[in-house]
């Protein structure tokens, strides 16, 4: 039976345990830090998107999809593996072994396949060279650098240190957006001046992690065992394919728009909106599903399924709500949201925005859902979920692009994201598969429709400007969504209030 005190209490822990934090103390650090890099992210990009024309934004949005997909495969899904394989228990000898297994070893390999990476592209830049050639140069460099960001940041999420995780984050994120808007402005306004600040700024930021990770967890050359190695591989290499399927899934439209519209201004109008919604991404995966999935590997390991399952029910009597609320917001003022951030002439990526945004709200809802697979270690089951996803959305792709053009990618990716869904729902262990509830649920779609209807039928008060509408909103759904739902519901009511009584005990 469902309690409402399952999301506010912390958990309880025995005089020898350290100190755990509940899920939605994680969510809401990872909330912060996601604050923090969302706002780094509302101060360049209205500057970025009138520095840059759509061509130069078509070009960061094709090389960034090879950059996601190259980490990806000289990662060897040791991120994935990182977090399934951390010693909770075994003390200073496990996390040595650890150490060389399963982040000194696939960081090695790693950068074996790189180095003949520069080789090959070497070759294709001599025999046919590519447009914008220099900058594949400059991405083929930002992938070690890249990789070693992301196992430190796979350890912090690993050892739950929220706070450090988020920071990482935060602290790249800034990093970038300073040194790249310095570039940008004052030295080079393209692509490439892009490419050449990120550079700098992840070399000096995986040098500053080297030091971090050395101090927090061992690795030696010496510790290196091959069977525990191929166990890790095992595990990690159908995440490659699934993380590569899971990049393309969201990025192979820019690539298919660049290839079958033959125009890199469509791509950098997909790319605008897009990025600007994977911010909505940023704050439901990164924030709430990270914080979900640190506490739920642990409870599997020491204390079953059904501790994960009541952890998520608790997170979905809250997730439902703001997803609702997120969906009306995007729909209503979602298209002032892109024209006060980009400008007036960026007007054909509003609806790619919400849209998209919308699917990512969806897909953050669902995510919570259909979670499970990786705590039964089927990874390749995952794999086999995201290529049949990924051969829908090519398909879709290839019909839809030419006959919808830019819309035609977003329409793909939605109904894509929709069937992985729903799938994966149905392939979850039936001990860890959960709904929201079904009085939260029509609660929460209700008060959203009345959200909607009230931004339709007054027009948001006729208010030009996107900033006093954004704002009129915000003020309008206190009273259409916020207030309601806590008069309507009692247990959100209790999960809230006494998760705030809880942290003022703590």
């Amino acid at each position: 039976m469902f309690t409402p005190l399952t999301l506010p209490l912390k958990p309880t822990r025995s005089m020898s345990e350290p100190a755990r934090h509940s899920v939605a103390t994680h969510s809401l650090r990872y909330v912060g830090g996601n604050v923090l890099v969302m706002i780094a992210g509302f101060v360049s990009f209205p500057i970025m998107t009138r520095l840059l024309d759509n061509g130069q934004y078509g070009i960061l949005g094709y090389f960034d999809a090879w950059l996601l997909i190259l980490v990806a495969v000289f990662k060897l899904g040791a991120q994935h593996t990182i977090l399934r394989f951390y010693p909770h228990v075994g003390g200073p000898g496990a996390a040595e072994r650890f150490g060389a297994n399963f982040v000194l070893l696939p960081f090695l390999c790693g950068c074996a396949l790189w180095l003949v990476a520069l080789l090959v592209y070497a070759g294709i830049v001599a025999t046919a060279p590519p447009e914008a050639a220099a900058i594949g140069w400059i991405m083929l460099l930002l992938l070690p650098p890249t990789m070693w960001i992301s196992y430190a940041g796979s350890i912090a999420f690993a050892q739950e240190k929220s706070l450090i995780s988020a920071g990482i984050a935060v602290a790249q994120r800034w990093l970038e957006a300073g040194a790249i808007l310095c570039t940008v402005y004052f030295l080079d306004r393209s692509a490439r001046g892009v490419y050449l600040a990120r550079l700098g700024v992840a070399i000096v930021f995986a040098l500053f992690l080297l030091r971090w990770v050395r101090s927090h967890l061992a690795m030696h050359r010496r510790d290196i065992d091959a069977k525990t190695g191929r166990e890790g591989l095992r595990y990690g290499l159908p995440m490659v394919v699934n993380e590569i399927a899971s990049n393309l899934l969201s990025f192979a439209d820019r690539l298919m728009l660049r290839q079958l519209l033959v125009d890199f201004a469509a791509v950098g109008v997909y790319t605008i909106g897009y990025g600007l919604a994977l911010n909505i991404s940023n704050l439901l995966n990164y924030a709430l599903y990270n914080a979900y999935t640190q506490v739920s590997v642990r409870e599997f390991e020491t204390k079953g399924p059904a501790a994960v399952v009541r952890t998520k029910r608790a997170v979905l009597l809250v997730v439902v709500y703001l997803a609702a609320a997120m969906i009306a917001g995007l729909l209503s003022v979602g298209n002032d949201v892109l024209l006060l951030m980009a400008g007036n002439s960026k007007a054909q990526s509003a609806p790619v925005f919400q849209l998209i945004g919308v699917n990512y709200v969806v897909d953050g809802l669902a995510g919570i859902c259909t979670a499970g697979l990786l705590l039964h270690k089927r990874t390749m089951t995952i794999l086999m979920l995201s290529l049949l996803a990924l051969a829908l959305n090519v398909l879709l792709n290839l019909f839809w692009i030419p006959r919808f053009g830019v819309m035609g990618a977003v329409y793909a990716t939605f109904v894509s994201f929709i069937v992985l869904h729903t799938v994966k729902y149905f392939f979850c262990p039936r001990d860890l598969r959960a709904l929201p509830g079904w009085r939260e649920t029509l609660t929460a779609v209700a008060l959203g429709a009345l959200s909607l209807a009230a931004a339709y039928y007054t027009n948001i008060f006729g208010i030009a400007s996107h900033l006093g509408r954004l704002a009129a909103m915000a003020a309008m759904m206190i009273f259409t969504f916020v207030l309601p739902a806590l008069a309507l519901d009692s247990r959100l009511r209790d999960a809230i209030l006494g998760y705030v009584r809880g942290k003022r005990h703590e």
